[in-house]
């Protein structure tokens, strides 16, 4: 998993606004100020082979959507980890968007 998860760290960081701090001995991965998704770095997750993305909606604010786990069973499940990755990054940008239309009302 620690390779795994490496290999996705590698690809986000590659990503457009896309920013990573670690959080509790995790990674933390921000599209500008908004957090998507969390991966696995000094300690797991509630499952050992799992990731954590969210998936924000503009009517909520930066924090708003509940933390989902995606499991990676083996290195195939990368490819649908990233899938699923990039709707959280997506929808992120949308959250942001709001958020930023809120502050200049």
């Amino acid at each position: 998993m620690k390779h795994r998860s490496s290999l996705l760290a590698q690809e986000l960081s590659r990503w457009p606004d896309v920013s990573m701090r670690p959080m509790f001995g995790l990674r933390a991965f921000y599209r500008g100020t908004v957090v998507f998704a969390m991966l696995p770095h000094k300690r797991g997750l509630e499952s050992a082979k799992a990731i954590a993305y969210k998936l924000p909606s503009g009517a909520h604010s930066k924090e708003g959507g509940k933390w989902k786990l995606f499991k990676l069973e083996d290195d195939h499940d990368i490819g649908r980890a990233l899938v699923i990755l990039d709707k959280a990054y997506k929808r992120a940008a949308e959250a942001e968007r709001h958020s930023g239309r809120q502050q200049l009302a």
